[in-house]
């Protein structure tokens, strides 16, 4: 998952962050989706279900950094 948020980083695209934050939702929900080849969930539940867990978690993450960078 870190290749998706580097390689907009790396190629020097324009408005890296937002490409980065985009193919990394791509990444949360496709695997998601595959997630659903072995469980009772419709591929796209699955797939949104990821998404939506693997953006909080990295929200929070996000949220972490900040406040632990105010605190120093």
């Amino acid at each position: 998952m870190w290749v998706s948020a580097l390689i907009p980083h790396i190629l020097n695209l324009a408005n890296p962050l937002m490409l980065a934050t985009l193919l990394t939702g791509c990444v949360f929900f496709a695997i998601g989706s595959l997630k659903s080849l072995w469980s009772t969930a419709s591929w796209w539940e699955s797939g949104s279900v990821t998404l939506a867990v693997g953006s909080m978690a990295a929200g929070l993450a996000y949220l972490v950094g900040v406040l632990l960078r105010n605190l120093g």
